[in-house]
């Protein structure tokens, strides 16, 4: 990502007359928070200082003036947290931060938006899992000094630096689950260590190549390989950060399918619809961009979404279909698995049914809890 360069600062940002019509200058403030060059950041104070100035001599207070200035970018906030509907998990408090919401504008304009909206389904699930603090109601509640420095967001990519504003509140096993720098170029969360894969890495026709994005660039932990750094949180959420205290996630069914059944393979390498789940590909190649690999698939079928509060997903690999669920039994064992767990079983069904293979799995298959 390209450092955002000095602004012009020959012109005023406001006239007298804008201090009640915040909605031109507050892109073009943002960009210039967010710079890395000191004299850019000092020239949009200086710009704020004048217009304060301006508007005391209309008769307006200091006070009335930042307050106008926090509205309007406060404004500018709940506005861009609705589009990406994040709502329910995400809140920024500027707290009488002119500069550091103007930081938040900016980072919630950077991207697609896609990467913002990966960061909504994993917090929605770390929610589930209980990596937030006890007692944490959602949304989680941001302040705009959480924020990265801006050279350090310019130097992330998208997805890392969203993921920075708010990884320092998330925790497993008491272990603090914050973004950091490591060695040699590294990062580190947790206790795991990884890298990022840039696109040119990765040999010509491979799997991790197709569809690409910088901004939410492949990722390399250890043996795995993740097309995403979104997708590498996932599965480290389910595979590693599952079993926080008081969330019992079990797997309770298994179905043998086979490699060669035309099924499988197109449930191991087709696309998913958000309204069945999201596929969460990753691969076991021994650390070996051209070795032989083997592939793995999760489709998280609920819990990512608004206002679910079970989550559940399918394990598929070596022609073997998986349900894992930390949805409470509704019964006991001697009830089908459908009265046990119904919201599960019922998210399940709609990925399995759009693949053929929903009677193999949900009635052939092996109940194991």
């Amino acid at each position: 990502m390209r450092p955002t360069g000095a602004a012009p600062s020959s012109q005023p940002l406001f006239q007298p007359a804008e201090l009640f019509d915040m909605s031109l200058p507050i892109s073009k403030m943002a960009r210039m928070a967010m710079s890395t060059d000191d004299a850019t950041r000092a020239a949009l104070r200086s710009q704020i200082v004048t217009l304060t100035r301006q508007q005391e001599l209309l008769g307006h207070t200091s006070a009335t003036v930042t307050s106008t200035l926090l509205n309007g970018v406060q404004r500018h906030i709940n506005k861009a947290i609705s589009r990406l509907g994040l709502e329910d998990v995400l809140a920024f408090d500027i707290a009488g931060d002119v500069e550091g919401g103007l930081r938040v504008v900016w980072l919630l304009k950077q991207g697609s938006g896609e990467e913002w909206r990966a960061m909504g389904r994993f917090l929605r699930l770390a929610f589930i899992h209980r990596l937030t603090p006890a007692n944490t109601a959602r949304p989680l509640q941001l302040s705009a000094d959480s924020l990265p420095t801006a050279t350090a967001l310019h130097q992330l990519p998208i997805a890392l630096a969203i993921y920075k504003a708010f990884g320092d509140l998330l925790t497993h096993g008491g272990t603090s689950l914050a973004l950091q720098q490591a060695d040699n170029g590294a990062y580190r969360i947790g206790t795991f260590t990884f890298r990022v894969v840039a696109y040119g890495d990765l040999p010509g026709g491979h799997r991790c190549a197709n569809g690409y994005r910088g901004t939410d660039p492949a990722i390399r932990w250890g043996f795995f390989l993740y097309p995403s750094f979104s997708a590498c949180l996932l599965h480290t959420l389910l595979y590693r950060w599952a079993h926080e205290e008081g969330v019992n996630v079990r797997k309770v069914l298994r179905a043998d399918i086979g490699r060669r059944d035309p099924r499988y393979g197109r449930l191991m390498i087709e696309g998913i619809t958000e309204d069945q789940g999201i596929a969460v590909d990753f691969r076991f190649d021994w650390g070996d961009l051209n070795a032989n690999p083997t592939d793995y698939r999760h489709v998280i079928v609920s819990g990512f979404r608004p206002n679910e509060a079970v989550a559940a997903f399918l394990w598929v690999e070596s022609g073997r279909i998986a349900m894992w669920t930390a949805e409470r039994s509704a019964a006991d064992r001697s009830h089908p698995l459908v009265q046990r767990f119904p919201e599960s079983v019922g998210a399940v069904r709609r990925v399995l049914r759009a693949f053929g293979v929903e009677r193999d799995v949900i009635e052939r298959g092996m109940v194991l809890l």
